[in-house]
């Protein structure tokens, strides 16, 4: 138990050299997010293609067994501004494995250098890639962590905008939701052991204009979200993102949409990632397969498919 505790100090310390800090510059972020979560060797017998849309170029991680066509579209996380398909193939393999889904990677464009709203609209190309590749919307699985999480709910605002057909569920790993950050206690000591509000503003100013954190683009949930597909969602209790995941929780009640909330006592931010520093990454990523496989049950079962 100790040495894990210093493995989880230790990681801690690496996450938060991985995360905005005006003092460093963006690449060296960027590097060091890679560092820290990247990984060559992808486990689970996980087989591996590239694509490319319209100039974004994708990963698509193909399980040993997937359950027909049933697809994750993955938005990783960075706070807009790191995030990769190296940093998350790891991961993402795993989810790819304990879901048995074929999960698609892409990697999207990352503020400063391209703010909002490059990243919705490379994930939308990436999406209606699926749709005109023959799969279904029925058969679709959004996912996302942090930022990711918060883009991939951006999408299916655009999406019913556009009166295009939502994804079947949604997963979302610890989601910032609203950017404007207002609904975080200020004056509260944080458990978290990566993030700060100081931070999140830092990134969320990368991104866009303070005076559109309220655009239910870049903050989805101060939209409408009637008609949005069941959600699973999971965070630590000791991620500051805990209270985003609190008001998306209520305000997905508000609207009828059906929400399965996973909290992971004394975990932090996208804990899922590190399962060689503890074993509740291991344990969180396949609770988080078994939603999943209910879910392709019901709607084979039920012919929605």
């Amino acid at each position: 138990m100790e040495k894990e505790l210093t493995s989880i100090q230790k990681t801690a310390k690496a996450f938060r050299k991985a995360v905005y800090n005006q003092k460093l510059p963006m690449c060296t972020i960027r590097k060091n997010f890679d560092m820290l979560l990247g990984n060559p060797i992808l486990p689970n017998n996980i087989d591996r293609e590239e694509i490319s849309v319209n100039g974004i170029q994708a990963d698509i991680l193909i399980p040993e067994i997937a359950v027909e066509n049933f697809t994750i579209l993955y938005a990783h996380g960075g706070g807009f501004i790191t995030g990769s398909r190296y940093a998350y193939r790891n991961f993402c393999s795993s989810l790819a494995h304990e879901t048995a889904c074929r999960l698609v990677l892409p990697e999207y464009q990352l503020a400063p250098e391209h703010p909002y709203p490059a990243a919705l609209e490379d994930l939308y190309a990436v999406y209606s890639y699926l749709v005109k590749k023959r799969v279904k919307p029925e058969s679709i699985i959004f996912a996302g962590d942090g930022a990711g999480g918060n883009l991939v709910l951006s999408l299916i605002h655009f999406l019913k905008s556009k009166n295009m057909k939502p994804p079947v569920a949604v997963i979302l790993f610890s989601p910032w939701v609203d950017i404007s950050n207002t609904n975080r206690k200020k004056n509260k000591k944080s458990a978290d052991p990566v993030f700060t509000n100081e931070i999140l503003t830092g990134q969320a100013l990368q991104y866009t204009f303070e005076s559109n954190f309220t655009n239910p683009y870049v903050s989805p949930v101060l939209g409408d979200l009637s008609g949005f597909p069941p959600m699973y969602i999971q965070c630590g209790s000791c991620d500051l993102l805990l209270e985003d995941t609190r008001k998306l929780v209520e305000k997905a009640g508000e609207y009828g949409v059906a929400v399965t909330t996973d909290i992971r006592p004394d975990m932090w931010h996208l804990f899922q990632a590190f399962d060689s520093v503890t074993p509740e990454a291991r344990i969180a990523v396949k609770d988080t397969g078994e939603w999943i496989r209910e879910l392709q049950k019901r709607a084979l079962r039920n012919g929605e498919y």
